[in-house]
């Protein structure tokens, strides 16, 4: 039987988990509309060499890649960000910007699955392209943190740095691209002593190791303190200090904007994408280890792609994570009971109008059921209770002579004769 089993890391989603994503989709959906997001879609396979550019490391190597019948190596899509750039470098080049863009999609990544990580997952977004200015930045925070209010979260803080802060050392020190990432993966990866030691590898100075160090330790919710030791500590890199004063701007906007989610300032934060060129952040809820939303600004990424110059900024609102979490926290709205109907014919010559009248109750919006197993009548009554239907409508021969139908309400166990015209009316007031 193994080769029927699932695929480890991947998941077969019932009716109640559909129920549960589409409610966050819901809820995403609105945002694109009432914040102006249009919403795209982009192929769930791309080629390897696009897909890779600028993603980092570690996600580089647990990507799903193969090639196709063309002898094409081709991969599919870990993250959206990249796609979606590449969608603007290439048919949006010309749309008039600010771009505003939005997407739900599941993605695919080799990881280790464990709570919240799955190998599918599904990812939606909020992205601006053609602002560099940091009430763009401000944007995407007040949008995470609107999400999280919709979603009932009461309890939820940000952590929010700058990369280029830590970009502004390593290029004063002539560290290169390539070893910038494998640095930024081992510090989003919390491996800051790791990070040090490559530092020392490479022989930057010791002047660079302690500032990076120190660095590591500027963290807190006192953002005015945190940001004026940060100028004391940067003050002998003049590349960082542009960096920490965006990020001062970014948030002064954020909190006059109105958002009171605590925040905490980390001036050593990295993520692991390497695209990464300005703000980053990510959003949590206590209890859970794991990031529910994160993003930043990538101001090169449309380059990489060939298209014109282009500031950019978003985050990805993780589903999967959001609903675990809203599952933890119990925040899902409970079910209204909803008309459901179970249409029965007691024998095979009233089913075309078993058919008939379930079709009218459809056409305005009922939730109907016809019973198509050939049940009694007893076994479909016990079918529809365990089911939950709220009402069974009967079409027998003596009733049906006289025009009319029965309509059995199962919660309260009692049943009447109503006119075939009438059974639309009679379900809208009972």
């Amino acid at each position: 039987m193994a080769k029927f089993s699932i695929v480890r890391g991947m998941r077969d989603l019932l009716p109640k988990d559909v129920e549960k994503r589409l409610y966050i989709v819901d809820i995403i959906r609105r945002m694109f509309k009432t914040y102006g997001y249009e919403e795209v879609e982009t192929p769930v396979i791309e080629y390897f060499d696009l897909i890779s550019a600028k993603i980092g490391e570690e996600i580089r190597h647990r990507m799903y890649t193969f090639n196709d019948l063309g002898g094409r190596k081709v991969a599919l899509r870990p993250e959206m960000t990249a796609p979606v750039a590449r969608l603007v470098a290439t048919r949006l080049r010309t749309a008039p910007k600010p771009l505003r863009l939005g997407y739900i999609a599941n993605c695919f990544r080799y990881d280790n699955p464990q709570m919240g990580r799955y190998r599918e997952f599904w990812q939606a977004g909020f992205e601006i392209f053609g602002s560099s200015l940091p009430e763009a930045d401000a944007e995407i925070l007040i949008i995470s943190s609107d999400l999280m209010k919709r979603a009932g979260f009461k309890n939820y803080y940000f952590k929010i740095g700058q990369v280029g802060i830590l970009r502004g050392v390593l290029y004063a020190e002539d560290v290169n691209d390539e070893d910038q990432g494998m640095i930024m993966g081992l510090i989003d990866k919390k491996k800051q002593s790791e990070a040090a030691n490559l530092l020392s590898r490479l022989k930057v100075s010791n002047k660079c190791l302690n500032v990076i160090k120190r660095l590591f330790k500027l963290k807190g919710e006192n953002v005015e303190e945190i940001l004026k030791e940060g100028r004391s500590v940067l003050s002998g890199y003049k590349e960082s200090i542009p960096a920490l004063e965006n990020l001062s701007d970014i948030l002064d906007l954020t909190i006059k904007s109105g958002v009171k989610a605590p925040i905490t300032v980390d001036l050593g934060f990295a993520r692991g994408l390497e695209y990464y060129t300005g703000m980053i952040f990510e959003a949590y809820v206590p209890r859970v280890s794991i990031a529910l939303n994160g993003g930043g600004r990538y101001d090169k990424l449309i380059e990489t792609f060939g298209g014109e110059p282009t500031p950019a900024v978003g985050c990805a609102p993780g589903i999967d994570r959001i609903n675990l979490a809203m599952e933890k926290q119990n925040l899902f709205p409970k079910k209204s009971a909803e008309k459901k109907i179970l249409v029965i014919s007691v024998n095979d010559e009233l089913s075309a109008e078993a058919l008939k009248i379930a079709q009218r109750l459809r056409n305005e919006e009922f939730t109907v059921e016809g019973e198509i197993l050939g049940k009694g009548i007893k076994k479909a009554l016990s079918y529809a209770n365990a089911k939950g239907y709220t009402f069974v409508v009967i079409i027998a021969p003596r009733e049906l002579k006289k025009g009319n139908v029965i309509v059995r309400d199962m919660k309260q166990g009692t049943q009447k004769e109503v006119p075939i015209d009438e059974v639309v009316e009679v379900m809208r007031v009972i």
